[in-house]
């Protein structure tokens, strides 16, 4: 991913995620080192993937955020909920 993430763009990576195959077990990798930014809506967009791929049996990883994309999600306790590499 790159470039920001927010309000206008999470619409259209909710669209592409949802045509990703559903028959695949692979945890589901999103490479943020190139998003600049992220607000509530990109993490709301996380969140949604997250439940979305756990209920089918899959994981969702963050994989190089950021260090105030992470602070971001220490502070709203989502380190907790996703796994972040």
């Amino acid at each position: 991913m790159s470039g920001e993430l927010d309000m206008a763009t999470a619409p259209r990576l909710v669209a592409r995620l949802d045509r990703l195959p559903d028959e695949d077990t692979a945890p589901l990798v999103l490479d943020l080192r190139d998003l600049s930014f992220c607000d509530s809506s990109g993490l709301s967009v996380f969140v949604q993937v997250h439940q979305a791929l756990r209920a089918s049996g899959r994981s969702l990883v963050l994989r190089n955020p950021s260090e105030r994309l992470r602070a971001l999600l220490v502070t709203t306790q989502l380190d907790r909920e996703l796994d972040i590499d």
